[in-house]
């Protein structure tokens, strides 16, 4: 735990699931309302200090996530991101996009494209909530595998 960082709280705000080794986030917003975060239990600054067992489970539980998002909220397109400039601790952003959200086909973090209106926004954003317990379980069942 390093001081300072947020990732290293005892539990973040959106927390729905923490395992031995990692912890997920729902970062889900208006803009973006299914938008996770897999999160490094550890201050690990970079990918090359986790063990490479570590890395495994990491991917492992990365494609779990995708997988279920996939199957449950039927997106256009996932995005994953690790950047740690704003936050230099390892965590992995896994965004479902829809080629009608605010900023398709720009990253999450690109210019806005247009408006969305809100009932599509309320309606994704309560699919992903309704999501997280299965989504729970599963990144449970891909731990157990390490």
């Amino acid at each position: 735990m390093t001081q300072n960082c947020p990732l290293c709280a005892e539990k973040p705000e959106g927390e729905f699931w923490r395992g031995r080794r990692f912890y997920a986030i729902d970062a889900g917003s208006d803009d973006f309302p299914a938008f996770i975060r897999i999160v490094d239990r550890e201050h690990s600054p970079e990918m090359t200090a986790l063990t490479a067992q570590k890395r495994a489970e990491l991917r492992a539980l990365l494609d779990a996530a995708e997988e279920e998002m996939i199957a449950a909220l039927h997106p256009d397109k996932m995005n994953w991101a690790q950047f740690g400039n704003m936050v230099p601790h390892v965590h992995w952003h896994l965004i479902a996009r829809w080629r009608d959200d605010g900023f398709f086909p720009e990253c999450p973090w690109g210019p806005r494209q247009r408006t969305v209106a809100p009932e599509i926004t309320a309606e994704r954003r309560a699919l992903a909530k309704a999501l997280l317990p299965k989504l729970a379980a599963r990144l449970s069942e891909v731990e157990s595998a390490f």
